[in-house]
């Protein structure tokens, strides 16, 4: 006999249950004591952290929309860290932990998805989202899973 299958959770669009889960939601973020206005303004910066601080902190304070952090980053590509690409799920991992503990209702909304299998659902990027096909890693979902299953064991 076959176990059913795991129930899904998509998120992704703003007006849909779950878009907190996304980086994109209105939900501050502070890290080593300094105020992030949502958690993609966090963990775009950490693309810089550490060798450009200037770009770092300019992508922190580029405005409230998580967007302008995006497009920031993305304007300084040629200074992304070298090692980012080892080591950026790692800091998407980082970058859930400070914004799930930092804000209960979603510790909450994450616990209360059971052992559901969580879906950043956007057709635009097949890394983090499973991409226009359906087919991508999917990797900021299973950083959530992870994150609950950490929540769990605590």
């Amino acid at each position: 006999m076959t176990a059913p299958p795991r129930r899904r959770i998509l998120f992704y669009h703003k007006h849909n249950p779950h878009y907190g889960f996304t980086n994109f939601s209105p939900h501050p973020v502070t890290y080593n004591g300094k105020r992030y206005p949502t958690s993609e303004h966090l963990f775009q910066s950490f693309k810089f952290q550490g060798h450009r601080p200037d770009i770092a902190e300019h992508i922190r304070t580029c405005g409230e929309r998580p967007s302008a952090a995006f497009s920031e980053a993305r304007r300084f590509q040629a200074e992304v860290r070298p090692d980012w690409k080892k080591i950026n799920v790692e800091k998407m991992d980082e970058t859930i932990y400070h914004k799930f503990t930092q804000h209960a209702s979603l510790m909450n909304e994450l616990l209360a998805t059971g052992n559901a299998e969580l879906v950043e659902d956007s057709d635009k990027d097949a890394f983090w989202g499973v991409g226009a096909d359906g087919k991508g890693r999917n990797e900021l979902g299973k950083a959530l899973e992870r994150l609950r299953e950490q929540f769990r064991a605590d």
